[in-house]
């Protein structure tokens, strides 16, 4: 396993695992982020997307034991699949040592993955699938699911965009900051103050193939600017999810400057509201899910990065 690649030794990994439907990885250790050295050890963090998450830990916790602390092992044990999939749907397991490795483990049922991608419910897995990532296992409702996830993350980022001459740049360090609009983990300084330049920079060929090849709302100039086709961003408000596209809708203002104002402050509201709920909800099911010890020594490390970064 020493001379594995990181890809084939998450395979090796998600072989000891009961069945599932698709597994993604992402992260520094898939990803490369600006910033972070090479030989530094990462941690693989993994979404498990399964059909039934409570059978799925029920068969787990027999077979791979090794992976969970007392307090886990009660709250997997004991749950009822509604407590599994509060908040944002997902159940985290941490410092799972296999091999080389050490795993974070995330496991959500198929049927929250495509509400979320489709509906943006949390948005919890819609904004990290909107970034880089490595999959494993594909799903072919997953991946289609992901296709209008993104080109809806396209829409909302250029509708979000107010310098006046925005660079590529931009617009990719704009789609990565989606997922961390009212994030708790932000108020308390518990990331990386630098991570959505690290993301955007370092997934660069990334976005250009997931996003600037495979649409017209947008040119690109010598200089790396881009010329917006407000039009054409204003029609893709109707594939949007229906909650936030209702929302905008309902705005009536006629003149353009005050409307887009308008729209971007209805816009991150939406996100707030929802990002916020879900990020301090799964927080709180992480001491369940990992442990007091280990969710005590996450949220310390997180914090010593953040602040380290400053």
């Amino acid at each position: 396993m020493q001379n594995m690649g990181i890809r084939e030794r998450i395979l090796k990994f998600v072989d000891t695992l009961p069945e599932v439907v698709s597994v993604k990885a992402y992260g520094s250790s898939i990803a490369y982020q600006a910033g972070y050295k090479e030989n530094e050890k990462k941690q693989v963090d993994l979404i498990v997307v399964v059909d039934d998450i409570k059978k799925f830990y029920e068969e787990n916790l027999k077979r791979n034991k090794y992976m969970y602390k007392f307090t886990p092992k009660m709250y997997f044990k004991h749950a009822s699949s509604k407590l599994l999939k509060k908040a944002a749907g997902i159940c985290y397991t941490t410092d799972i040592n296999y091999g080389i490795d050490t795993f974070k483990m995330g496991v959500i049922e198929k049927v929250d993955v495509l509400d979320d991608l489709l509906n943006w419910k949390t948005f919890y897995i819609a904004g990290r699938f909107q970034k880089e990532m490595y999959t494993a296992i594909a799903d072919k409702e997953i991946e289609s699911a992901n296709e209008v996830n993104k080109k809806n993350a396209l829409t909302i980022a250029l509708l979000l965009l107010d310098k006046e001459n925005p660079s590529l740049q931009d617009l990719y360090e704009k789609i990565c900051s989606l997922s961390y609009t009212g994030d708790s983990r932000k108020n308390f300084k518990a990331e990386d103050p630098n991570k959505i330049k690290k993301l955007a920079s370092g997934s660069k060929d990334h976005f250009d193939k997931e996003y600037k090849d495979k649409t017209d709302l947008f040119k690109v100039d010598k200089f790396n600017n881009i010329k917006i086709d407000y039009k054409k961003v204003y029609d893709s408000i109707d594939y949007l999810p229906t909650n936030l596209k209702n929302k905008i809708k309902e705005i009536k203002v006629k003149d353009k400057e005050a409307k887009i104002i308008e729209i971007r402050k209805v816009i991150i509201d939406y996100l707030t509201v929802i990002i916020k709920g879900s990020s301090l909800g799964q927080t709180k099911k992480g001491i369940l899910t990992t442990g007091p010890k280990n969710s005590f020594n996450y949220a310390i490390s997180k914090l010593k990065k953040g602040r380290k970064k400053e």
